[in-house]
């Protein structure tokens, strides 16, 4: 991947909409994305519009504005609009929803998995079963296997993306196994979602979510939750209650729905697989320039196992030095991780490499 090229029509306008790149190289979005300055701008239109209409406009969002959202939602993640929930993040999504779902107790999760992803699981009611990560950070279906012949778990809960390195499970092989043995799978794509291409009915998840401030570069206080109709209607007849009713009860913060209804229109506009093909060719990339630097990769380099996150070796104080030089990455777990999407471009690989042993 020469410097100058990119697999995105225009990428120069693209990149230009996100003024951070004026002051830093950012390969951080693993943590947060970095909004584009239209979508602030749509957040700034919507707040003007409720300081000048105030409930008209709040009346607007209720009958309108949130189905609107979420028909963008579903077909971002090729889901339905019917099984689509809105959410303030996916921790308070899943926390609301796991009250509901206490018939199906045990529950299989993943070692290390995201802290938020577990913490449900942890209210008196449910037994976790955790499996432990390989050796090498990877995630073993042949374990999960092993262990949901043994244990029969009713749930499986995990990312389809590991924060802390990266790998990438394969859903449609997930959701096969988990129908195998008649456990639901509950699927967290915050890391994947907008950085890799989503059909949840496809692949065939119970249960997935998402929060919308990393990749989708949608800010704070919006995501969602996805419910497949066999699970819409058991959990209907178990509680007696719709459970996406429930999860979108209440009033959820316009300006931040406005974040992601543009931010998404935006994604969709460049291509969730012309999105995919940039940061696959950008993670070859670096990883390329890192091999020649001496950057020891230890996560990222099978490409149908990564998404937008590489990790590499190196500690907090390598971390820092690399701020001292305005390049924005964040140390997790064993090292270094570097967080790729469809705003950044070979020069800033080239500027981490440049000031790595400075």
């Amino acid at each position: 991947m020469p410097s100058s090229s990119s697999t995105l029509t225009d990428h120069a306008a693209i990149r230009a909409a996100h003024p951070a790149f004026n002051d830093i190289t950012y390969l951080d979005t693993s943590s947060m994305g970095l909004m584009a300055d239209s979508t602030v701008q749509a957040a700034q239109w919507e707040h003007e519009r409720l300081m000048r209409e105030g409930s008209t406009r709040l009346f607007q969002w209720m009958f309108g504005g949130n189905a609107d959202v979420i028909r963008t939602v579903a077909a971002s993640i090729g889901g339905t609009e019917q099984g689509t929930a809105l959410a303030q993040c996916f921790t308070a999504g899943l926390a609301q929803l796991a009250p509901l779902l206490m018939h199906r107790p045990k529950v299989l999760v993943i070692g290390h998995d995201y802290p938020t992803l577990h913490a449900p699981f942890a209210l008196p009611g449910f037994q976790r079963v955790v499996v432990p990560p390989e050796a090498d950070g990877t995630i073993s279906l042949d374990t999960v296997r092993d262990v949901m012949e043994r244990e029969r778990p009713q749930l499986v809960a995990i990312s389809e993306v590991q924060w802390l390195t990266g790998f990438r499970i394969d859903l449609h092989a997930l959701a096969t196994l988990c129908r195998a043995f008649g456990a639901w799978s509950v699927v967290d794509i915050t890391q994947s979602w907008c950085v890799v291409p989503s059909d949840v009915q496809a692949t065939g998840i119970d249960i997935i979510g998402a929060s919308g401030y990393k990749w989708p570069l949608a800010g704070f206080g919006n995501g969602f939750m996805h419910l497949s109709e066999a699970v819409r209607a058991e959990l209907k007849e178990r509680n007696s209650v719709d459970p996406i009713a429930l999860l979108n009860a209440g009033h959820r913060d316009p300006v931040a729905l406005a974040r992601l209804q543009h931010a998404l229109e935006r994604i969709a506009a460049i291509g969730p697989q012309h999105i995919a093909d940039h940061v696959n060719a950008l993670c070859a990339y670096a990883i390329e320039r890192f091999d020649a630097a001496g950057i020891a990769v230890l996560h990222g380099r099978d490409a149908d196992r990564r998404a937008g996150i590489l990790l590499v070796q190196g500690d907090e104080a390598q971390v820092k030095r690399l701020e001292e030089h305005r390049v924005k990455v964040a140390f997790r777990g064993t090292g270094i991780r570097v967080g790729i999407h469809f705003y950044n471009n070979t020069g800033d690989i080239d500027r981490l490499v440049e000031v790595w042993g400075k």
